[in-house]
């Protein structure tokens, strides 16, 4: 593991186990680079049970050390791109169903954004729209202040992630039509070969963010799959599925979740967020603490967290950022984001860029 952080203190960041719904594909991808998964995933204290596979749980930053042992074990594939191409909603029927319904790329593309939760909920997918083009820039949003000193591969997950994105594109259009280019903020290494042929166009190295790059006009051409009354009946279905997967994951994550989905909740006291999630308040209190946590804790992670993502966006400034995150005044504000990145909101947003 690269980062030496015990479990408890994971919790208290934030960091709680994701679900290991990708598990056919990584097997899949292995085999493809001529080696065996099953040893790396048991040398990372990841432990399966097959007949109860939709309870198994793993930290992020295991399957992430897991990735990194996979690329040393398969030198002549790029094993990031072998895994995004391979994977597949197997274990997620009612996103393949939402994806394959689509009536447009556009609409895809949200449900990118909703597979990526239960997925990796730190991967973030933002669509950019400049003249002529569109941009999917695949971003992290890590719950751990100064995650840069920790030195994590996370290129090889966006890079893995971005073959994903793109193989769901090209079999939704069924056409390569429109697709233009790769942008990475990485420079050029050992597998930029690979990436050049496994993408098939131009790659731009050193960019400001990794990004797929189209022709703007074709994220709303209609999509031979549409199927409206399936897509809407499959939309209700992954609903369903990030709420139980919340619940699961603990009342913590169901109060991060709502605030994810309704910045305006940060607001509220523990009274309100209890009638939020039909609970009373003394319940809610109970719940949080039998999992080592606060409202207020909560409350917290999540300023900073949506501070760092509002901050990456660029499109909001300091003074509103503060405002929204309900701080006095900017002087407030910053002094809690030297709490928790070691330095002031314009510098951080300026070392992202």
């Amino acid at each position: 593991m690269r980062i030496p952080i015990p479990p408890a203190m994971l919790e208290a960041l934030g960091i709680k186990p994701i679900p290991l719904f990708m598990l056919s594909s990584w097997i899949k991808a292995a085999a493809k680079c001529g080696f065996n998964v099953q040893p790396l995933f048991k040398e990372a204290g990841i432990k399966i049970d097959l007949i109860r596979l939709e309870d198994a749980r793993v930290s992020p930053l295991q399957l992430i050390s897991v990735l990194e042992q996979c690329v040393a074990m398969s030198p002549d594939r790029y094993f990031p791109l072998v895994l995004g191409d391979t994977f597949a909603f197997e274990s997620l029927p009612e996103f393949e169903t939402l994806l394959t319904t689509s009536p447009t790329l556009r609409d895809a593309l949200k449900v990118a954004d909703l597979a990526r939760r239960v997925v990796l909920p730190w991967i973030t997918i933002e669509l950019i729209e400049e003249g002529d083009l569109a941009k999917v820039k695949v971003g992290f949003d890590v719950p751990i202040p100064n995650i840069h000193v920790f030195g994590l591969p996370l290129h090889m997950v966006s890079e893995g992630i971005m073959a994903s994105i793109r193989k769901f594109g090209r079999n939704l259009q069924g056409t390569d039509d429109g697709f233009v280019g790769v942008e990475l903020r990485s420079g050029p290494g050992k597998f930029s070969a690979q990436i050049e042929q496994f993408f098939e166009r131009p790659i731009t190295f050193n960019a400001p963010f990794d990004a797929l790059v189209f022709e703007r006009r074709i994220l709303d051409l209609p999509l031979e799959g549409a199927f409206p009354a399936l897509h809407e009946q499959a939309h209700f279905l992954a609903a369903q599925r990030l709420g139980k997967e919340a619940k699961r994951q603990g009342v913590a994550a169901e109060i991060e979740d709502l605030i994810l989905r309704e910045p305006d909740l940060l607001a509220v006291g523990i009274e309100d967020m209890a009638d939020k999630l039909n609970l009373h308040a003394r319940t809610l209190q109970r719940r949080l603490k039998d999992e080592g946590d606060t409202y207020l804790h909560v409350q917290a992670r999540m300023r900073h967290r949506l501070a760092c993502q509002w901050l990456r966006q660029g499109s909001v400034s300091i003074d509103d950022i503060s405002a929204r995150l309900g701080f006095s005044d900017r002087r407030a504000f910053t002094a809690a984001f030297k709490r928790w990145e070691g330095t002031t909101p314009k510098a951080w947003r300026e070392s992202q860029a």
